[in-house]
């Protein structure tokens, strides 16, 4: 197909998917059909137009429109984003997410699945298990690991941290058999114990 006679329709379809999407969604150029160099044209004039807040090469933010322009992702958003899949806090960015601190780290710690990203500033990405990924665990199910892994990240005692992770258990914000199958999985010992310990109780 020729790419200039094509270009107009590719730039009609990003315009609509970015006009209906929700206020806090990330869009990707490589989700888009078409030829890339027509969707990143047309996502970067949307950019320019301030309907869009490129975040790096090839993913955009849709934000608030406010009258200071498109309100920005936070460090967080931006970076599980980035890390794809399997991603989430760890350290005291994963005893926030939980509630257990109230510290806001100065830089965003994020557990990746596999080989971890370019690098964001006030982000610091440490690898983990790609299985995580694989079994689709949710930002709240890998802050619950983090904090096995490091319950001394968490403001909290090891009985709040219980009941925490009760409570989540109980709304199905975390799914308890992906925890035991992805703790069992990595082999962390602290991890592992601590996890037994819980699970008793769930």
């Amino acid at each position: 197909m020729d790419t200039t006679k094509e270009a107009p329709a590719v730039a009609a379809v990003v315009r609509e998917r970015v006009r209906t999407a929700k206020p806090g969604t990330f869009l990707r150029s490589k989700d888009f059909a078409g030829s890339a160099r027509a969707v990143d044209s047309e996502l970067s004039r949307l950019s320019t137009r301030g309907e869009l807040r490129r975040v790096r090469r090839g993913l955009y933010w849709r934000g608030t429109p406010t009258r200071f322009g498109m309100s920005a992702p936070s460090p967080l958003e931006v970076a599980l984003a980035v890390a794809g899949p399997g991603a989430g806090p760890a350290g005291v960015a994963a005893a926030h997410q939980l509630g257990l601190t109230t510290q806001v780290p100065a830089t965003v710690e994020i557990a990746a699945p596999g080989k971890t990203p370019e690098p964001l500033p006030g982000v610091r990405f440490t690898a983990r298990s790609f299985a995580r990924r694989e079994r689709k665990l949710n930002p709240t199910e890998v802050a619950v690991l983090e904090v096995l892994r490091e319950p001394h990240s968490a403001e909290a005692s090891w009985e709040e941290i219980g009941q925490t992770v009760q409570r989540l258990v109980k709304t199905r914000k975390v799914r308890p058999e992906l925890i035991a199958a992805e703790v069992a999985d990595e082999h962390h010992v602290q991890a592992r114990r601590h996890w037994d310990e819980l699970a008793v109780s769930l």
